[in-house]
């Protein structure tokens, strides 16, 4: 057989197992992932340890080992405001050993700290939903959340907003959305970072701001002692635990539900089977009353979105988020 004949023989065998290897590869990608999970599986948290984010993923680690019979680890990636924990899952294999809880996102890429977006992550359910509590020190004159607010829009400069962390956070955006629907001039409103919310309630106290908007269990040990008060909660309806708050649809008939999410998601490119497989154990644990009840426990407020009705509130997170920050001069 002449020698370049043999050549063109090899590389043509060589391409033809190349391409039966990847045929064989991705017909076994069912079966593959009709067994997961096989080994532990990391839950990537983008927050500190003791954070709503770390406690509502601690508890629902916990189900889904009971429904999958695996361990699922919390690994907190707090670093760079939440940045490294969600590069974390949006770089990971699309496997289902990577998981993270993922929150209101849509901010760092309107900031320039990130470039990812909705399109990076396969949404499993949303489990979680905190309204926004808007507090001030028991001293203040404002007895109302439209008092507070007509104030806020005659004068936006004169009073100061703490952000309870980074200013593009989920309260502060809570915050600047309920403001926008007043009418208030976003570009002259004054907001300050901070630390987080036990810092910035502690600033409130000593005097050095005028209101804190957090979830009302970040606020609850100087609601507790009557060193702080809560104007209103962004929701449709009072709280369980803080039945005293009055809701924001109450106190300004405003249809509005203000807050931070929290919703299981994975790398984009996970496979059908598995989303399946964890959406239907979602949905399982969401319906426990165990879980219900640890949840309420530790003031979380259950909400439930399936994979499809979670995408479709995140695109419009996003979009809400645009638009809200083109009015905002951060």
């Amino acid at each position: 057989m002449p020698k370049t004949l043999k050549n063109r023989l090899s590389r043509g065998l060589r391409a033809g197992v190349r391409a039966a290897a990847v045929v064989l590869s991705l017909a076994a990608l069912p079966a593959f992932a009709a067994d997961w999970p096989t080994r532990p599986v990391t839950i990537v948290v983008p927050a500190g340890a003791g954070g709503g984010s770390d406690g509502t993923a601690r508890i629902l680690s916990k189900y889904l080992k009971e429904e999958f019979g695996q361990q699922f680890n919390v690994l907190n990636l707090g670093q760079g405001g939440g940045v490294v924990g969600i590069n974390r899952i949006v770089n990971a294999e699309p496997d289902g050993y990577t998981l993270g809880v993922l929150f209101n996102f849509a901010h760092y890429k309107e900031m320039g700290q990130a470039d990812f977006t909705l399109d990076d992550f396969t949404p499993i359910a949303q489990y979680n939903f905190d309204p926004a509590g808007f507090q001030v020190r028991d001293d203040s004159p404002f007895k109302s959340v439209n008092q507070a607010l007509d104030a806020i829009k005659a004068d936006p400069a004169k009073y100061t907003i703490a952000c309870a962390g980074g200013c593009g956070g989920s309260w502060p955006v809570a915050v600047a959305t309920l403001l926008d629907r007043w009418g208030v001039d976003l570009a002259k409103v004054r907001m300050i970072p901070g630390q987080g919310a036990a810092a910035a309630m502690q600033d409130l106290a000593a005097g050095g701001v005028d209101f804190v908007p957090s979830s009302l269990p970040e606020a609850d040990a100087m609601l507790r002692t009557g060193t702080v008060r809560s104007l209103a909660v962004f929701g449709p309806e009072r709280q369980e635990n803080f039945p005293d708050v009055p809701s924001l649809k109450e106190a300004t008939g405003l249809e509005l539900e203000l807050g931070s999410f929290r919703g299981l998601v994975a790398p984009a490119g996970l496979p059908d089977d598995i989303r399946a497989k964890l959406e239907a154990a979602m949905k399982a644990i969401y319906a426990n009353p165990e879980w219900q009840a640890d949840m309420k426990a530790r003031g979380f407020n259950p909400q439930w979105r399936d994979s499809e009705a979670f995408a479709e509130y995140l695109k419009q997170h996003t979009a809400d988020v645009q638009a809200l920050f083109a009015k905002m001069d951060l």
